[in-house]
């Protein structure tokens, strides 16, 4: 068995959250037919940039530390979108689809409470 390393990011709840909505994400384009090479890519990306951006939000103070958190929320938010699209067009089972929609709905209610919390950040809404 492996031992994973364990940092902080790892101690936040909207990063493992984020981390479970990429898995998910990949489980669910893993499954698309052929000829939905554009989708899955653009998925894959929006899924990946989440976390990728809590974590550099971490790293950061004040106005950047927003920043970067409302990059994550933008990601998150095309997901939503994204994955409105794969359940409309039939190309996963709805299950896995509200899976990832109910994962994404809360990532974007912790990021949205981190930036409204984040210094000079004028209490912007979402």
């Amino acid at each position: 068995m492996q031992i994973r390393r364990r940092n902080d990011l790892h101690k936040l709840d909207v990063y493992r959250c984020a981390l479970q909505l990429y898995r998910k994400v990949s489980q669910i384009v893993a499954q698309f037919p052929r000829g939905e090479g554009d989708l899955r890519g653009q998925m894959k990306r929006a899924a990946r940039s989440v976390p990728f951006n809590i974590g550099e939000g971490v790293g950061k103070r004040g106005k950047a530390r927003a920043a970067a958190y409302e990059v994550a929320l933008g990601e998150d938010k095309e997901l939503i979108v994204a994955l409105d699209c794969v359940e409309i067009d039939e190309l996963a089972p709805v299950e896995d689809v509200i899976e990832a929609q109910n994962l994404a709905d809360r990532v974007a209610a912790m990021l949205t409470k981190l930036i409204n919390v984040s210094p000079d950040s004028s209490n912007r809404g979402p």
